[in-house]
């Protein structure tokens, strides 16, 4: 399910951008993800490039300022949420 052209980084967000597209996901407030390993990045350049080059790669695919798709994505989960926050008061 991996898109071979991300070799580290960009490749879990390339692949769940893919997965919403046909299945519906789920969001959780309260739990977290943590990648222990992104903190080296800052002190080894070459990481650091292949993080730089996966992101060139991610919205040279996606788009860089216009992703119209993502525009909508983003406003029919906030209303999502603000309507579920909104029946949760009542």
């Amino acid at each position: 399910m991996f898109d071979e052209q991300f070799f580290m980084y960009f490749e879990d967000t390339d692949r769940s951008r893919r997965i919403h597209r046909k299945y519906r996901m789920l969001y959780y407030p309260y739990s977290s993800i943590y990648y222990d390993y992104d903190r080296i990045k800052r002190k080894k350049m070459w990481l650091l490039s292949i993080h730089i080059k996966s992101a060139i790669k991610y919205f040279n695919k996606w788009g860089w300022f216009f992703d119209r798709e993502r525009d909508d994505l983003n406003l029919r989960i906030m209303e999502q949420l603000i309507g579920n926050a909104q029946i949760a008061r009542d």
